[in-house]
């Protein structure tokens, strides 16, 4: 199973942003009004990052406890880890600038959170293919 483990979060992970991306954040922009979504979506977003984070790290430990030498894998979760960090470490400043109507540092880094985890969807998929490869 522990050698398993890197596939399987995987395949969470990119069910979580696909499920976040697609589903849960533009629900949220269309159903509910400005002011409320912020409030959600500013509690919502750095969880998703941790949790992408701590799956990635935990894919990485267990790679390493049962000794797997899959050094590509091991780079798509450290590129996947390193991205969702970045982004959890940037969203307090992206809701200073959009609090203070800084448009061009929101827009920015806002950018940079939506190629970062497209980045981290990306890394995750191939990663699910290496894995469906060399089993």
């Amino acid at each position: 199973m522990l050698k398993n483990l890197p596939f399987i979060i995987s395949v969470a992970i990119v069910a979580i942003i696909l499920f976040q991306s697609i589903l849960i954040a533009p629900a949220i922009n269309k159903f509910i009004n400005i002011k409320e979504a912020s409030v959600i979506l500013r509690f919502i977003w750095p969880i998703f990052f941790i949790i992408i984070s701590v799956l990635s790290f935990v894919s990485i430990l267990s790679m390493y406890i049962v000794d797997l030498n899959q050094t590509l894998a091991r780079l798509y979760m450290i590129v996947s880890l390193g991205l969702m960090i970045s982004c959890y470490l940037i969203t307090p400043i992206i809701n200073n600038a959009k609090d203070t109507s800084n448009d061009q540092l929101w827009t920015i880094l806002h950018l940079f959170t939506i190629i970062a985890t497209a980045i981290a969807l990306l890394v995750n998929i191939l990663n699910i293919i290496y894995w469906e490869i060399n089993k």
